[in-house]
């Protein structure tokens, strides 16, 4: 059975923070159990137009004097604006021909170039112009390289490196920006030698600011995802099942429930050991429905990083949902890119198991707590958000990225890698 309990008190989340972690605060419900972006590119070297013309002397008797020759243009930029310069003016008799301005090099990067200006001739005629560099926003999502590439070319609404660095967290595709509250994150390393936020699993968090983009019923597809490394496997600041939320938007519980990133200790009341989850909640909160990754015996280590993804959709479901007239949906869930197998869990990973209809809401994404009453103490970093579903391929390219391996392993009632 699954359950959730509802808080003792009424607290709000500010308040919690404050409070310490001696008191006792109950806990919202236990569950079933489911364009390319440009990244600017080197700029390439301005292309230059051709020698400019000079027009002939004028001839004493009329002679006419002939326009300069025609200049050629510069080396392709590797990006950038590439700018062809126009032919300087053609002075002088009868009309001297200008220069016809450079054409710039076809960028990989950067912006459009653009085509210089002709020269205005007196008595001469304007060079061409210069054919700039093409832009490469999608010639660099055509073979990104790095992490953020990759994250950033499969069009997150939101992504947060997590560096941990200042006091706030720049997004880096909009402008959601989060701020770090309580304990500052010291920090950490991903497998990828890029920099994470280590968090001390009492008090530090980073808050969000909410955002409709964050919200189930925007686009009706719905995506997180994050690596998390936990210090210890059982966590001190945890739930009375022995979880934690460390990630989520459902700050205060009702009204403003949402959907959050849940993971087990490893001794539990329910039998739940180092399992990962994705919730998602009425606005009442209570019951929710999830998808549940549940590792074998021992697969999950302490200080080992996890890549972990939920997903949700009100879109489509499992044949074997039922009441979905009602409440039509679904969640996913993968870690290290391995995704878990609903045939094996009955109504768990259906919308209807619990009778979710989601909600959007007003409460913030907080990361490494979702209400102040579970603390994550461990690393956690390259939080993305999506309006879409993300592909099993998108997932596997997103692992390998970070550790250079495929994903390997399988699930069915139990997962291994």
């Amino acid at each position: 059975m699954r359950n959730r309990p509802t808080r003792s008190t009424i607290v709000t989340f500010e308040t919690a923070v404050s409070l310490t972690l001696a008191a006792t605060l109950s806990l919202a419900g236990a569950c079933g159990g489911g364009s390319t972006v440009t990244t600017g590119g080197t700029g390439g070297a301005t292309a230059t137009g051709g020698a400019t013309a000079t027009g002939g002397a004028t001839a004493t008797g009329g002679t006419t004097a002939t326009g300069g020759t025609t200049g050629s243009g510069g080396a392709p930029g590797t990006g950038g604006t590439a700018t062809g310069s126009g032919g300087a003016t053609a002075t002088g008799g009868a009309t001297g021909a200008g220069g016809q301005g450079g054409k710039g090099g076809a960028s990989t990067g950067g912006a459009p170039g653009t085509g210089g200006a002709g020269g205005a001739g007196t008595g001469g005629k304007a060079g061409a112009s210069g054919t700039g560099g093409v832009g490469g926003a999608t010639t660099s999502c055509a073979s990104p390289t790095t992490y953020d590439q990759i994250v950033l070319c499969d069009a997150p609404v939101a992504y947060w490196a997590m560096k941990g660095t200042a006091s706030t967290e720049p997004d880096l595709v909009a402008n959601n920006t989060g701020t770090y509250k309580g304990a500052a994150p010291t920090a950490a390393t991903l497998p990828n030698g890029d920099a994470a936020a280590h968090f001390n699993g009492s008090t530090g968090y980073l808050t969000i600011p909410s955002n409709a983009a964050f919200s189930l019923p925007t686009t009706h597809n719905l995506t997180w995802e994050g690596w998390i490394n936990a210090d210890a496997l059982q966590f001190p600041n945890a739930s009375s099942d022995s979880y934690i939320d460390w990630m989520g938007k459902c700050a205060d519980y009702a009204p403003t429930c949402e959907w959050e990133a849940r993971m087990y200790s490893t001794t539990t009341s329910e039998s739940r050991p180092n399992r990962m989850s994705a919730y998602i909640f009425n606005s009442s909160a209570g019951l929710g429905s999830a998808a549940d990754w549940q590792p074998v015996a021992s697969l999950i280590k302490a200080s080992t990083w996890y890549h972990v993804v939920g997903e949700y959709t009100t879109l489509s479901q499992p044949s074997d949902c039922t009441g979905t007239t009602m409440y039509p949906g679904s969640i996913n869930v993968w870690v290290n890119g391995v995704e878990w197998d609903h045939a094996q869990h009955g109504q768990t990973g259906c919308m209807s198991q619990y009778n979710v209809v989601p909600t959007a809401s007003n409460s913030p994404l907080n990361i490494g707590t979702m209400a102040g009453d579970t603390w994550f103490p461990g690393a956690i970093g390259k939080v993305a958000i999506y309006n879409k579903l993300l592909t099993q391929a998108q997932i596997s390219a997103h692992y390998k990225a970070m550790t250079g391996k495929s994903p390997t392993g399988s699930c069915s009632a139990t997962c291994s890698f």
